[in-house]
């Protein structure tokens, strides 16, 4: 090979190069991207499934939660509806959920922070009016096998 070819071969092998750490780091971007778009999603969902319930099928909205719910929250969140199930049966009590706001505190590939505002209607045999609970959340996001579970929440 003539010395001649050497300063074009290495210009095109320059090119290659920055064409692929190019498609790369786009690529890296685009599962960040993801990441944080499924984690809104799943955040909204997990938000609504929390504050919806129906006597008449509770155990449904329960197992919900609880099948999407991972480490110390799964275990306080079953302790927890375990107590309230009588008294929500009892009173024949429903909730329905609306998100009017949500958005990331922060997010990676395997974790994030969903701030959800939403509000909560919930009637019962005490109070067959509609009252609404204006509720603000701080979901912990966990991804366990490719899928988001829900780690924590706080009320704000």
């Amino acid at each position: 090979m003539s010395t001649r070819f050497l300063p074009l071969l290495a210009g095109i092998l320059v090119v290659l190069a920055a064409l692929g750490w190019g498609g790369y780091t786009t690529w890296q971007s685009s599962l960040d991207d993801d990441a944080r778009t499924s984690a809104l999603d799943s955040g909204k969902k997990f938000a609504t499934d929390l504050a919806t319930y129906n006597f008449q099928n509770l155990d449904q909205n329960l197992s919900v939660v609880r099948d999407n719910s991972v480490g110390q929250f799964a275990g306080q969140y079953a302790q927890v509806a375990s107590n309230l199930q009588n008294m929500i049966v009892q009173y024949q009590a429903t909730s329905s959920a609306q998100i009017l706001s949500a958005g990331l505190a922060s997010a990676d590939r395997d974790n994030a922070e969903v701030l959800v505002f939403l509000d909560q209607t919930i009637t019962n045999t005490n109070s067959p009016d509609p009252r609404i609970d204006r509720n603000r959340m701080q979901l912990s996001l966990v991804r366990e096998d490719g899928t988001w579970k829900l780690a924590d929440v706080q009320l704000l």
